[in-house]
């Protein structure tokens, strides 16, 4: 699948989850909106049935039929404020309205509040006033009951949860299963990269000594008299040594195919690391006596001894000083350091070379990464190294640690607890 497949895909899917997320809302928005005036609806016939009563109530009293000038008060001789009291909890009670609320009566012309009982307006900030007009049941002065709800669209919320919850539910399996899908399908295009590269770098890493060794065979071939020991010895040793480069990139494959099967013993034997990295800096400034190698040792932990796979520690040394040789522009100055405490043994190598951006440096441990270099094939491996050396180190119950800058140079540490279990 190529780039632009992918980011077509992931755009389409993110479009269609964006509408499906908007038409959700918009479905749970109407729906409020609905139900909020069907709340309304329901209030509205609830204050028709109070003041239907309370016309009832006023028709046995003659006071509204009275031509004489009454004082506001004289309203209250008609409208008894318990009863009032009793006819709104019953119709709210009938009409479904169990939410908090309050009500007062209201003189229109001025906005006077003669009476209120239930003062919602500290509870709550959204209030919703419905209004009855009491000209029905006092025609000397324009009165109104007012009722006043308090958080109807959390009650309404509430009231429909059932529906809204399991489409929410479902959304949100639908986005975790889509982003696993994504973060899969990168995952595996990944995947895909490091197998090209990989299958790139076995290519170069094989073809270069088979050219190496066919070439050395070729001259040892061809017939020429003067000093015939002398030109079979040097290429045989040519052959010898591009022999074992091959040899040991075979082994580098083989080992990692054991440890991908999990089932591999280590083993145990109390060693002293020192000794054995103080063997391998020397071996390794032999190998490299063209190249002045500059390695310089603060190995702080002697005569500790420390339980170890000998083969796999010493992999695992010989693994970190190759990459900081190969990762120095020009003449490589290393430093290799070790400490014990706590029980833990440390040691670090520490180079001046070219670093590692630090996009690269979170993958440097994955396997068969290498540090993107474009077309250019000037540093040798399989991008096996770093994944096989974080291994042993985990199953000899360690830890690595690598700290790098670009253009400064990289340093990695890896902590050994003393005993193996």
């Amino acid at each position: 699948m190529s780039k632009r497949s992918l980011k077509y895909i992931i755009l389409l899917s993110s479009i269609s989850l964006i509408g499906l997320i908007l038409s959700q809302a918009m479905w749970v928005r109407n729906a409020l909106f609905l139900a909020e005036e069907q709340h309304s609806h329901r209030v509205d016939l609830a204050l028709d049935d109070i003041l239907e009563e309370l016309t009832d109530i006023a028709k046995k009293t003659d006071l509204n039929k009275s031509d004489s000038i009454l004082t506001p008060q004289s309203l209250f001789e008609v409208l008894d404020t318990t009863i009032l009291e009793s006819l709104i909890k019953k119709y709210t009670d009938y009409h479904e309205l169990k939410n908090l609320y309050s009500y007062s009566i209201i003189k229109t012309s001025n906005d006077s509040v003669l009476y209120t009982h239930g003062n919602i307006a500290g509870k709550s900030k959204n209030l919703k006033i419905h209004k009855a007009c009491l000209y029905c049941i006092w025609k000397k002065d324009y009165y109104h009951l007012a009722l006043a709800f308090s958080s109807i669209s959390r009650m309404e919320l509430l009231k429909m949860s059932n529906w809204y919850i399991m489409p929410v539910l479902f959304l949100a399996i639908v986005i975790i299963s889509f982003y696993y899908v994504i973060s899969t399908i990168i995952k595996q295009k990944k995947i895909s990269q490091i197998r090209d590269d990989f299958i790139n770098n076995i290519t170069h890493e094989f073809k270069t000594p088979i050219s190496t060794i066919s070439l050395a065979s070729q001259v040892l071939i061809e017939e020429e008299k003067e000093n015939p020991e002398n030109r079979i010895s040097k290429y045989a040793r040519i052959i010898y040594d591009e022999n074992n480069r091959m040899q040991e990139q075979i082994d580098r494959v083989m080992h990692m195919a054991i440890l991908d099967k999990e089932n591999y013993i280590l083993h145990l034997k109390d060693e002293i690391p020192d000794e054995i990295i103080r063997r391998i800096v020397h071996n390794q400034s032999l190998d490299h006596t063209q190249g002045d190698v500059q390695i310089t040792d603060h190995l702080m932990a002697n005569n500790i001894k420390v339980s170890l796979d000998y083969l796999h520690f010493t992999n695992t040394v010989t693994n970190l000083i190759s990459n900081a040789i190969k990762y120095s522009n020009g003449k490589p100055k290393i430093t290799i350091s070790s400490n014990f405490k706590d029980g833990f043994y440390t040691f670090s190598v520490e180079d001046k070379g070219i670093g590692i951006d630090k996009e690269h440096l979170k993958h440097i441990f994955d396997k068969f990464y290498r540090v993107p270099t474009g077309n250019i094939h000037n540093v040798k491996g399989f991008g096996l190294g770093l994944y096989y050396v974080k291994t042993i180190c985990e199953t000899l119950k360690g830890s690595i640690k690598v700290w790098s800058e670009k253009g400064a140079g990289t340093k990695f540490e890896i902590t050994i607890p003393q005993k193996q279990d």
